[in-house]
């Protein structure tokens, strides 16, 4: 669909040369159309023809141009090329896609081994396999090397305790910005960008597909408490913005002081993304429905939410005593469900 027309120019004015090279062009043809580059013995005073050196700094480069016209999201292509600069650190800036081995990415595998998680190393993995795949297809490589995931043991979502998120609350050192943020987070189960690309209408946060992780839009249902923390995390984006920094950077510092509040409270297994987890564990007590988890969370397969029900409720119950009284009189709305830590309400 994305078709353009290619010129190879013969440099001669002789019709039975020009007609040789021609020739020598045809050769190549199917490789032409299949968006090879090729250099010719009479463009570059070489011996024979060969296929153009393409590096996997130029040819991921064109990968994530098409990415983004596909529709990926931009943070999406900005992680994809952090996961291209640990493979071109690894095998240098004049490595050539074809070279790239199963032996290269075992290498990979054991030089970032204690560097990222596991997960993390997987996230890379992944991003190359598609990548290779890519070139394959394209005829830059002419066959894939083979490698496999690194294993990772299966561990339950990681949320925040009612104990956890109170200590965290009660921080004298954290602004009070940084918690309201938090507890919208905690109550909204939105991932970290989420807020600031969706539009208020009424109580209603409208998330368009485009900036989804599932490309579909979200509706998320805002408590009146809620509401004028969106439009305070709104204010202090503009302000951010008017000083000439990048909208990344803002959410970047969000995540960095929870883990900061984190590390003060002692509790460092956490992470920004587990105030998602916790909304969803929280709904899922509250309401026994695990597809009601599903739409509140956005997830285009309720396969995507069963995670969840893996933990049993009467721990949940434990680890959070304030929805005590929304389960004992069975409310049904987690929009009325009350806030009794006194830590979350000596913000005001």
């Amino acid at each position: 669909q994305n078709q353009k027309e290619k010129s190879i120019p013969l440099k001669t004015e002789s019709k039975s040369v020009a007609k040789l090279r021609l020739t020598d062009i045809k050769l190549v043809e199917d490789g032409i159309k299949s968006g090879n580059e090729y250099e010719f013995p009479w463009l570059d005073n070489s011996s024979k023809i060969k296929r153009k050196y393409l590096t996997v700094r130029d040819t991921s480069s064109e990968f994530l141009s098409q990415r983004l016209a596909d529709g990926y999201q931009r943070s999406t292509i900005r992680r994809n090329k952090v996961s291209f600069n640990t493979l071109i650190k690894l095998l240098g800036e004049s490595c050539r896609v074809e070279d790239i081995t199963s032996e290269n990415i075992e290498l990979y595998k054991k030089r970032y081994q204690n560097i990222h998680s596991k997960p993390g190393i997987n996230i890379n993995l992944r991003l190359i396999k598609t990548f290779l795949n890519w070139c394959e297809e394209k005829g830059y490589v002419d066959k894939k090397p083979k490698f496999k995931l690194v294993k990772v043991p299966k561990s339950s979502p990681s949320y925040i305790t009612d104990s956890e998120f109170a200590e965290i609350m009660a921080l004298r050192d954290l602004d009070h910005f940084y918690k309201k943020v938090f507890y919208f987070h905690r109550e909204t189960g939105l991932r970290l960008s989420e807020p600031y690309c969706g539009t208020l209408n009424k109580q209603w946060l409208i998330i368009p597909a485009s900036y989804t992780k599932q490309q579909v839009e979200h509706e998320v249902e805002l408590k009146a408490e809620l509401i004028p923390i969106w439009h305070l995390m709104m204010k202090s984006l503009d302000d951010w913005k008017s000083k000439g920094r990048a909208q990344q950077n803002f959410t970047l510092k969000i995540s960095k002081m929870f883990l900061w509040a984190c590390r003060k409270s002692k509790i460092e297994k956490h992470r920004f993304h587990d105030l998602r987890h916790t909304f969803a564990v929280r709904m899922y007590l509250q309401t026994n429905d695990i597809y009601q988890v599903r739409d509140l969370m956005g997830h285009s397969v309720v396969t995507t939410t069963e995670k969840y029900m893996k933990f049993k409720r009467r721990r949940l119950a434990a680890d959070f005593p304030t929805l005590k009284g929304a389960l004992e009189s069975k409310i049904p709305n987690y929009g009325n469900v009350p806030m009794e830590m006194e830590a979350i309400r000596s913000w005001e």
